[in-house]
């Protein structure tokens, strides 16, 4: 499991004073980016353009919205590796109030490796199955 601090923008807020419900799968989205980065290109020692677009699209995501995150609460998103599998793996994410640990909200997303040229899924590159299960 990885953590990170978030920082909110004050577009993030709803007119209620919270973070919108939409903001959180891009929450999602950059504790990904920060992974893949931080630690999938690294361990796996990817290069060349599978490090900035890797070949992956994101097959389905789940929220689940505990508590809200008002504005000046400081977060924190913990992600974690879910499960692998053959062609892709999952994500599981939790949004934290990091003076606490409140749990604000959680859920999920499933990458799916792709072939672009070929327009179809693919086996996940054994180097970047390594790095993630190490992960």
């Amino acid at each position: 499991m990885l953590r990170f601090p978030l920082v909110t923008r004050y577009s993030d807020y709803d007119t209620k004073g919270h973070v919108n419900n939409a903001v959180y799968l891009t929450y999602f989205e950059w504790a990904r980016v920060q992974a893949w980065m931080s630690h999938v290109v690294r361990m796996s020692g990817l290069t060349g353009p599978d490090v900035a677009d890797p070949p992956l699209i994101v097959a389905e995501a789940r929220v689940k919205y505990v508590s809200p995150a008002n504005i000046g609460v400081p977060l924190e998103i913990e992600i974690a590796v879910k499960e692998i599998r053959t062609k892709g793996f999952s994500f599981g994410y939790r949004i934290l109030d990091a003076r606490d640990d409140r749990l604000i909200a959680e859920g999920e997303t499933v990458q799916v490796a792709y072939d672009y040229a070929a327009g179809r899924t693919m086996a996940l590159p054994p180097a970047m199955r390594k790095a993630l299960e190490a992960m």
